[in-house]
This record gives C-alpha cells, sequence and structure tokens, in this order.
C-alpha cells in the first residue's frame, strides 16, 4: 500500500476518539477505534467501486404491503413460498453502497441505470460478463471495480398456532415469520480481467411472538413486506462485514509534560488535530532532562500512529524507551509493532 493510501486509511480508522477522560497521575487515557482487515478485503489498488444488480429476472415485483400480508393471512398464516421483492433486492445494493462508504475504505458509485439484463432463472448464477461491458461500467463511473449482485432471493416461511385450554376454546397463540436469504455477489476487476471475489451470504433471520390476543401477536410482528425489507439490510451487513475494515476499541495515553498546558493538549487529541500536537511536543523532545524527553517522545509515538506513519511512531517509541525506561513504553512498543503487523494485510 502506498503512503498516501496507508495514511488515509489509518487516519479514518484510527484516530476517531469515542472517550476521553481526565486523571490526577502525570498520563492521560483515552479510547480510539483501529481497523483490522476483514476475511475478503479487496486488493490496495481498488479503492473505488461500481455497484450493479443483476439479480432482477421478470419473476420480481413491487409487492404492495397490505395485498402480500393478506396473502399469507389467507392462507391461515401457516406458507411457505419465496417471494422475489424488487425493492428489497435493490434495498441490499443501496444498503450496502452507503455501509462500504462509510467504512472509509471504499468510493462508490450507484448508476441510477443499475439493472443489468440476466437470462437465467432467479435461482441460478448467470454466465460471466462481457470484459468489455465491465470496462465500459468502470470507465463511464471512473471507478477500479464492478460489484454486481447475480443473486437475491427470499423464502419466507410463516407459522401460525393455537393451544387450547382447559375448557377445549383457543387460549393461546403464537406466530413466527422466518426470512431466508440468498445473494451471491461478484466483484470485477477490468485491469486484471479477474472475478476477484465471489461472495455468498445465506441465512435466516426470524420474528416470533405468543400471547392470548391475535391481533396483538401480529402488531409485534413486522409485516411480510416490512421483514423482507430488513432481511435485504441484513444481507448488505453481512456483504460489508466481510468486505469493509473491522473496528475494533483500543486504549491508548500520553504524559502530560507541561501541566499548564494539560487542557491545551487535551482538545487537540479530542478535535482530532495530532499534527498540531507533534508539533507542540516536538519542543520537549529536545529537554536535558531525561524523564521529560522520554514522555515527549512517547507523545511523538502516539502523535504519529494517530496520523498514520507507524514506522515513525516506532521509532519514536524505541527512543522514548532508551531515553528512560517506562513500562508504559515497553507496552506500546508491543502494542505498535503488533499494529504494523496487522496493517500490512492490507497489502495483500
Amino acid at each position: 500500500m502506498n503512503s498516501l493510501n496507508h495514511n488515509r486509511l489509518v487516519l479514518v480508522l484510527v484516530t476517531l476518539i469515542t472517550t476521553f477522560n481526565s486523571c490526577t497521575s502525570s498520563y492521560k487515557s483515552l479510547v480510539i477505534e483501529t481497523a483490522k482487515p476483514s476475511s475478503y478485503m479487496l486488493p490496495e489498488d481498488i479503492h473505488s467501486l461500481t455497484l450493479v444488480n443483476r439479480s432482477i429476472t421478470s419473476d420480481f415485483q413491487n409487492f404492495n404491503k397490505d395485498s402480500l400480508q393478506q396473502f399469507f393471512f389467507s392462507r391461515g398464516f401457516h406458507y411457505d413460498s419465496v417471494v422475489l421483492d424488487s425493492v428489497a433486492a435493490d434495498t441490499t445494493l443501496k444498503a450496502l453502497g452507503e455501509l462500504l462508504f462509510e467504512s472509509g475504505r471504499y468510493d462508490v458509485v450507484i448508476p441510477e441505470e443499475r439493472f443489468l439484463e440476466r437470462h437465467k432463472e432467479f435461482y441460478l448464477i448467470p454466465e460471466k460478463l462481457n470484459w468489455d461491458e465491465v470496462s465500459a461500467l468502470c470507465s463511464e463511473f471512473n471507478t477500479d471495480a464492478l460489484l454486481v449482485i447475480e443473486r437475491y432471493f427470499n423464502k419466507i416461511m410463516t407459522d401460525y398456532k393455537t393451544f387450547n385450554g382447559p375448557n377445549g376454546d383457543p387460549a393461546y397463540a403464537s406466530a413466527s415469520i422466518d426470512s431466508k436469504y440468498d445473494v451471491v455477489v461478484k466483484i470485477y476487476d477490468p485491469t486484471r480481467q479477474e472475478i476477484i471475489r465471489q461472495l455468498v451470504v445465506d441465512d435466516t433471520i426470524s420474528w416470533r411472538d405468543g400471547g392470548y390476543s391475535t391481533e396483538k401477536i401480529f402488531d409485534q410482528l413486522p409485516l411480510i413486506k416490512e421483514s423482507l425489507i430488513q432481511t435485504a439490510v441484513q444481507a448488505a451487513l453481512d456483504l460489508d462485514e466481510k468486505l469493509s475494515p473491522n473496528w475494533v476499541k483500543e486504549n491508548r495515553i500520553f504524559f502530560v509534560i507541561n501541566n499548564t498546558d494539560a487542557s491545551q493538549v487535551a482538545l487537540l487529541a479530542n478535535e482530532n488535530k495530532w499534527q498540531e500536537a507533534y508539533d507542540y511536543w516536538i519542543k520537549y523532545a529536545e529537554s536535558p532532562k531525561k524523564s521529560i524527553k522520554s514522555k515527549a517522545e512517547f507523545n511523538l509515538a502516539l502523535a504519529s500512529e494517530m496520523l498514520g506513519d507507524i514506522d515513525l511512531a516506532i521509532e519514536w517509541a524505541n527512543k522514548s524507551y532508551y531515553t528512560k525506561y517506562m513500562q508504559q513504553t515497553q507496552n506500546y512498543l508491543l502494542t505498535l509493532k503488533k499494529r504494523q503487523e496487522i496493517l500490512k494485510q492490507f497489502d495483500h
């Protein structure tokens, strides 16, 4: 990964401070979020994606929520059926685009004309796209790769049961909705002319309720249409989990060198102004007092990490370690070296 991209990735995913605690000791603590590669992270040269949908067939339709609900009620709410809703399929694409963009890892384009033709039944995966078409789409929207939903379908399974009381009359009821989803995504790289990822997410999400009032039970359950949309969002979350970096909370500290400036430095940290913090601490790194010099070097290591330069952070932490030993420095060095190894995985 080149230096610019490395800084951008770490800046977005590492410098998000969620809490800041003042303490009476000589250092202050903070909590950050760091990035870890996901299982299907795209090559580092893939920064932008065009998202299109090739799963829609003539079997799909935008179901009316009331008509769809009545369809299942007319069958006693005890019915299994594949339900191909075009809005749900499009929701997965749109939600995935938002999630990928918000991860800070990808720029995303979803074209207005995003539905590609297919000539296979909905449950089959269509043939590979022509590379000229892939290149044309990526060129038109100035993106590095094309993400295609190749297959999408839901199967809805509903159940309604009543239980009789001692006198034989219905006394209790339960209802459930199980929504099984199956989504296949391929990511085409026009430069390599390779399908660099093929992702499959399939699972079932469920809703259940029971009670003495049938009306209240169905008030608590989503409509079938709503369950389809919620399922679509869950499918997008599953896909994003594979493609986007995972965020993990970690603790960091910095030393208070000048008590009169403590609040100023704390403000810089809270506002992610790490270059200003770096410039502030650098003057103390020339102090003849080893205790001050070592703390300043430690702080410069932290600022360097937050600015995305792990190598420089390790260099400053090593200087701090040899200027004057502190257990905090030894611990931080171990953390930085582990972080360095994790970031190397983004290069693959």
